[in-house]
């Protein structure tokens, strides 16, 4: 990591405006990029992909592959997929049933609680060997409302203090009695920071993606894009009275609405969680408003809104009454990113009967794929000689929010630089 060549960076960097291009291009960003994400905890899946024991899911994370798997005991644990013996890969991808991990290279066996068994280091090594310090290397992990957390870091965030807030939401939206019926990813040729301040950016919406604006009212896209002052004024004066109406028939739920997280370039995590009225009409955030599948949780009815939250800059969770929908960027290299997306429904849901799995993951699957170009298209122009970062516009201020917050935590790496806990 050339910290000189970062310095320079920050030195350029101007609140306001967007970020220079080599924090997009420059490899020795994308480096303090992935210590600084390391202390952070990542959605890696849902406890209904693993539901047995010896049920794994290998997962990559900040250049890094991890085995996740339910224990014999039941409980879920998270190792680093490597074998204690000379480093290669235990497994190559998912699995079910396993009764052991063994590496494919010398035979070394593991139980599925990490600890070494193989029987053919009696006859190898002598007395001197220590079995303990060959078990395999595991990783900070933590299930929360269902969800499954890893982090890399020796020294991760506050767990607890982090996502407490976000409990009595999942709680009463029944994400822990959820199952994941379809995941779909794809790579990108694009830096992460470029898809962040995609997802953030309500400016392009009624640009870009006619179906998602057709969830909100004309006066919450008015008051989030408009271009002129007075018309941002009064949709602005509108939604709130939108909003005021909404939360005034509520009867579920009725103490967590609007901005209810939003952390600021002070904070450590960058979360935030809100929860809002859709169009009239809309029961779930789908392609014409109707329900795709059973109501989740404790709803009785539909509430007529949605829940987005952010764990992290990487991993979100958009919540419908009747489904929910988990993203993950995934940063590969300083140009590459894979995008994850995961579409979950009651567990109790029986596909064919209760839901059809293409009209679940209608909505989202367009938005990416309307998403997708741009990702492609703004990192092609910040690798020009004619890219200069431009200003923000007053309804990107939450990208500006971002940036500002991505580098103070930079300013803080390059500074007092970690390292990974392998």
């Amino acid at each position: 990591m050339n910290s000189e060549r970062i310095n320079s960076l920050l030195e350029q960097y101007r609140p306001g405006y967007g970020l220079p291009a080599g924090f997009y291009t420059d490899p020795d960003v994308w480096a303090a990029d992935i210590e600084m994400l390391t202390p952070h905890w990542y959605i890696v899946g849902h406890g209904s992909q693993i539901p047995d024991p010896g049920d794994t899911k290998v997962v990559s994370l900040l250049g890094e592959s991890v085995i996740v798997v339910r224990g014999s005991d039941g409980a879920i644990r998270a190792f680093y997929n490597v074998c204690s013996h000379r480093g290669a890969r235990l497994c190559d991808e998912s699995a079910e049933g396993l009764r052991q991990f063994t590496c494919p290279y010398h035979n070394w066996s593991y139980s599925l609680e990490g600890e070494i068994k193989s029987r053919r280091l009696e006859v190898v090594f002598d007395e001197t060997f220590d079995p303990e310090a060959h078990n395999l290397r595991p990783c900070h992990l933590r299930v929360f409302a269902g969800l499954i957390f890893v982090s890399l870091s020796d020294a991760p965030t506050d767990f607890d203090a982090a996502y407490q807030p976000f409990e009595d939401v999942f709680r009463f939206y029944g994400i822990a009695d959820t199952k994941v019926i379809r995941v779909h990813g794809f790579g990108a040729t694009a830096n992460w920071k470029t898809l962040v301040e995609n997802t953030i950016d309500p400016y392009h919406v009624p640009v870009v993606h006619p179906n998602f604006t057709r969830t909100r009212t004309p006066a919450y896209w008015q008051a989030a894009a408009a271009t002129r002052h007075a018309e941002v004024t009064a949709a602005a004066d509108q939604a709130e009275r939108e909003m005021d109406e909404w939360e005034a028939a509520l009867t579920q739920l009725p103490n967590a609405t609007g901005v209810i997280v939003q952390d600021g370039e002070h904070d450590e995590q960058f979360r935030w969680l809100v929860r809002g009225p859709l169009a009239p009409g809309y029961e779930s955030e789908t392609i014409g408003g109707k329900r795709v599948a059973p109501l989740m949780g404790r709803f009785t009815e539909s509430d007529g809104a949605s829940v987005f939250s952010n764990f992290n800059p990487l991993d979100s969770l958009f919540m419908s009454p009747d489904h929910a929908t988990i993203f993950n960027i995934r940063p590969l290299a300083h140009d590459r990113i894979y995008w994850d997306t995961m579409w979950l429904v009651d567990s109790d849901a029986e596909e064919g009967r209760d839901y059809d799995v293409d009209e679940v993951c209608e909505f989202y699957t367009e938005v990416n794929e309307e998403d997708f170009p741009i990702w492609e298209w703004t990192y092609q122009g910040a690798t020009s000689r004619a890219y200069r970062p431009g200003r923000l516009a007053p309804q990107e201020s939450f990208i500006g929010e971002f940036q500002r917050w991505y580098v103070r935590r930079l300013r803080q790496q390059v500074e007092t630089p970690a390292t990974l806990s392998v």
